[in-house]
């Protein structure tokens, strides 16, 4: 099955080839086992480094200007993450900036983080007319997506910068607890008209989902009602985009899509239900975690029981640091409506004690840069590495004082 979805690789672009790559393999049946993790690691190189490139129906090392290359003739390119991983952000953020380098007002970004109703504060986030702390607030980001928001702080900034069309693509959280609560087969017919044509027998995608609930006490229940939610979230993803990409707004656009490496592997999760509605090609991009030349067990690219290929390419990065070492002030703000950031708590033996600050003080500006927020104040002192100083303009009483931190490692009891 490999061999047939390589040979429609060479001949059409993703997607077309899929068409071809169905009707084949029609006619062709292979084992489930028929190729072990050994073969299918024969066209892989073996060795790798951070960074490298490989595209995955070859098996070659490819340098990032040949990866550009696949982006013209794609409608729509699909790039995974690892959510708490820093690089998997950096490598969005590379492929989102040379997309707008080549197709400019063209480009269009849908987020997986966002869910439907939250349209209106991206449109305005992206116009300009919300600070960060509004649109992080009216997206409720903690209690609705919840990783680290420093992590796609960066994507944010530079969607905004260019003006580039944000689209939120996930489901509403009702949608999904009705799911997760019900399940499909027991909906109502009128609960069934608030959801999106969901096909929930992909093979494939249950040997995949089979993994993750393998230790669950109920393991049958668990995996049916983990495909069903699953299966809602990427069949209202891909209607989502499919809606844009048809309409007279996205009609001649191309789509950058970020979502988890689960949605996108082995074409599966996302792309393969927007390409059953729209028949567009497109590429997937997957950033992997690599402990020397293997993902590790848990990331495992090439199971012997999914004859796929995981991607078009495979992006090498380093695995999330168990515990990363950030800066900070060691401060705790108060949250004000006016934006201001009083200091309401002090760590002792903290850079900020050290420097003399106090509680009630408000910090005006660090390197002369003005912070209205918190999410900004720690994404700055992120630029900066242990043993830097840096200095601190606050107002204490009424009267402005500029004081020089030392940053350092904070220790923990």
């Amino acid at each position: 099955m490999n061999v047939l979805r390589n040979f429609t690789t060479y001949l059409l672009p993703k997607g077309f080839g899929s068409v071809v790559f169905f009707l084949l393999s029609s006619l062709i049946f292979l084992p489930m086992n028929a190729f072990s993790e050994n073969d299918r690691l024969k066209s892989f190189p073996e060795q790798v480094a951070i960074d490298d490139i490989i595209h995955i129906p070859t098996g070659e090392k490819v340098q990032f200007v040949h990866l550009e290359n696949f982006l013209d003739c794609a409608r729509i390119i699909y790039v995974g993450e690892i959510h708490a991983n820093k690089a998997s952000h950096q490598v969005q953020l590379k492929i989102l900036k040379a997309c707008y380098e080549k197709f400019g007002n063209n480009l269009t970004v849908g987020m997986e983080m966002f869910t439907r109703p939250y349209q209106p504060f991206l449109d305005q986030w992206t116009a300009g007319e919300i600070d960060e702390q509004k649109f992080l607030e009216e997206t409720h980001w903690d209690k609705e997506w919840g990783y680290d928001y420093l992590l796609y702080k960066d994507i944010f900034d530079f969607v905004r910068e260019k003006k580039i069309p944000l689209i939120a693509l996930n489901a509403p959280k009702e949608l999904v607890r009705m799911v997760s609560k019900k399940g499909m087969k027991d909906l109502t017919e009128e609960e069934r008209k608030l959801l999106p044509e969901i096909d929930t027998s992909d093979f494939f995608h249950r040997v995949y989902l089979e993994r993750a609930t393998r230790e669950h006490r109920d393991h049958a229940a668990a995996l049916e009602r983990y495909n069903d939610v699953q299966c809602l979230w990427e069949e209202y993803m891909a209607q989502t985009i499919a809606n844009y990409l048809s309409s007279w707004e996205g009609k001649d656009k191309k789509m950058l899509v970020f979502a988890g490496n689960g949605h996108i592997i082995y074409d599966f999760g996302i792309p393969a239900r927007v390409f059953r509605r729209n028949f567009l090609p497109y590429h997937t991009i997957y950033p992997a975690e690599f402990q020397g030349n293997k993902p590790p067990s848990d990331q495992n690219l090439f199971l012997s029981d999914i004859p796929l290929e995981p991607a078009d390419f495979v992006w090498v990065i380093p695995p999330q640091a168990a515990m990363e070492k950030r800066i900070y002030l060691g401060v705790q703000i108060q949250k004000n409506t006016d934006h201001t950031l009083i200091i309401e708590a002090i760590t002792p033996e903290s850079p900020a004690q050290k420097a003399g600050f106090q509680i009630g003080d408000t910090i005006l500006s660090v390197d002369g840069k003005t912070v209205k927020s918190v999410m900004e104040l720690v994404h700055y002192l992120q630029t900066k590495r242990f043993g830097e100083t840096c200095t601190v303009v606050i107002e204490r009483s009424g009267n402005s004082i500029s004081c020089e931190v030392t940053l350092f490692e904070i220790k923990h009891p």
